[in-house]
């Protein structure tokens, strides 16, 4: 998986030079600076950013390598992009007071709230942390593997043979039933509201809309219109079941996730509150299942396009003996087609990485998207290539899907169990292909080997047509009778 590629002087042609201090005298020290980045005026860079963010992490990574800064307009606000392992792991590493996570000073803080293990930093941040990560660990996650495994089913049985679909609105039906049962329990089956408010927060945006946001500096307030009256349904539900929760005999015996989080205590012997509890649910709903959603749709998108990887997952979940390959399947999802692109991280005091002494105050930004796809790392680092993972175990620093160091995704082993458990339910029971060629596109083949681009979606990256794809029953495995009949209705 490795190769041998040095990493690139700041020399060499296309990276910028960083720059020196004063009058540049032998043994100066260089001034703390961002380093260079494209050079066309703020407002086009915001504008490609809103639209087309890998589009721009491509091209810049292409002219200036490993390191460089975006520049929105008008608020003047820069991004550090980074994508070197070794400054990935300098900036995961670092002291949670050097180098906190932005992410409470983004807009998401105003939708999943202020106490969310995502947005709080320092000693809250790991408060929260350690009430939250026992339901996501050990034989407790084994609980939800039949939650999985009979929801993937139960949406199955209803998709349409030998006609196109488009992947990701199921897949995120069957992770959004996963999550509510698993958070909610069997009181999930009456949660109706809460899957429209859900769904009316996830609702698409059309990337033009991002623009003015993108425009501005962030703001934390709790977002108005759809968004807002959404917050406003889910909220209400959310603190009804809370009051409601509260008030049952058997709460001590429940092992759905509310109610082990009602019963957590921190070191002090103190339970969350409710505006806790509240911030942590929504931060688990919306973030639980959206991702995972996305990540299997992708999946199938890459797997229709290679037949040869498709036939041999397919043979090793028939044999039902090891998961190897499916494994190897799932990681390389996760590194060519990575989810969520950048995680944040601001710096509080000066710090040196790959040379170059940053200033306080700057944002530096992990490029999921481009440190799994490192040159220095990968061969054919844009290749779908399962098989880079069967001899290695991906690297902590060079595959950063959930990010990393103490702010790695606490679902990370959930979201990989469900990814495993859903695909083997799909492929074990259906044949995926690929739809019918439309007319006036680049045609057949040139459309299947490049396959689906990435499509912003909010703060996601998802397939530009949503894993089109057509099932097909496989060869002496029919679905069940009332499965047809939802089918053909």
């Amino acid at each position: 998986m490795a190769t041998t590629v040095p990493r690139p002087a700041a020399t060499e042609p296309g990276i910028a030079e960083p720059p020196t201090g004063g009058a540049g005298a032998p043994g100066s020290t260089p001034e703390a600076a961002v380093p260079a980045g494209p050079r066309v005026h703020p407002f086009l860079q915001t504008l490609a950013w809103a639209v087309a963010p890998t589009w721009v992490m491509d091209r810049c990574a292409a002219r200036f390598g490993e390191m460089f800064t975006i520049t929105f307009w008008p608020s003047g606000m820069q991004l550090v992009l980074i994508s070197a392992p070794e400054d990935v792991k300098r900036i995961f590493t670092a002291p949670p007071e050097l180098a906190p996570s932005s992410a409470g000073n983004s807009p998401v803080r105003g939708v999943m709230g202020e106490h969310s293990v995502i947005t709080l930093t320092g000693p809250e941040h790991m408060r929260q942390r350690k009430l939250l990560l026992p339901p996501f660990h050990g034989e407790r996650m084994r609980e939800y593997e039949q939650t999985i495994v009979q929801a993937t089913r139960e949406d199955l049985a209803g998709w349409p043979l030998g006609e196109p679909m488009h992947l990701q609105d199921r897949t995120r039906a069957i992770t959004l039933e996963v999550i509510l049962r698993a958070v909610f329990g069997v009181e999930a089956e009456r949660m109706d509201p809460l899957r429209q408010a859900i769904s009316g927060l996830l609702a698409p945006m059309n990337p033009l809309r991002l623009l003015p946001i993108a425009l501005r500096m962030p703001k934390l307030d709790r977002p108005p219109g759809a968004i807002g009256r959404a917050l406003d349904r889910l909220d209400a539900v959310i603190y009804d079941e809370l009051a409601r929760r509260r008030t049952q005999a058997d709460l001590a015996e429940r092992t759905d996730i509310l109610s082990l989080l009602m019963q957590a205590r921190d070191e002090q012997g103190e339970a969350m509150t409710d505006p806790e509890l509240r911030d942590e649910l929504v931060t688990l709903l919306l973030a639980g299942h959206e991702t995972t959603a996305t990540s299997v749709a992708w999946a199938i998108e890459r797997l229709v396009r290679h037949p040869q990887k498709l036939a041999r997952l397919v043979e090793e979940i028939d044999a039902g003996e090891r998961e190897d390959y499916m494994t190897a399947v799932v990681n390389e999802t996760l590194r060519v087609r990575p989810v969520v692109p950048i995680v944040a991280r601001m710096l509080t005091a000066e710090m040196e990485l790959g040379g170059r002494r940053l200033p306080a105050g700057t944002r530096v930004m992990p490029s999921i998207y481009l440190t799994n796809r490192n040159p220095r790392v990968y061969d054919e680092p844009l290749e779908f290539r399962p098989e880079r993972f069967l001899d290695a175990s991906p690297d902590t620093f060079s595959w950063i899907p959930f990010g990393g160091g103490i702010r790695r995704c606490i679902g990370a082993s959930f979201a990989q169990l469900e990814m495993r458990l859903m695909l083997r339910t799909m492929l074990s029971e259906l044949e995926p292909g690929l739809p019918p060629a439309r007319l006036g596109l680049a045609g057949r083949a040139g459309l299947a080997g490049r396959g689906e681009w990435n499509r912003r979606r909010a703060i996601t990256l998802v397939p530009a047509r949503g894993a089109r794809v057509v099932w097909r029953e496989r060869a002496g495995r029919n679905r069940s009778a009332a499965g047809r009949n939802r089918s053909a209705a």
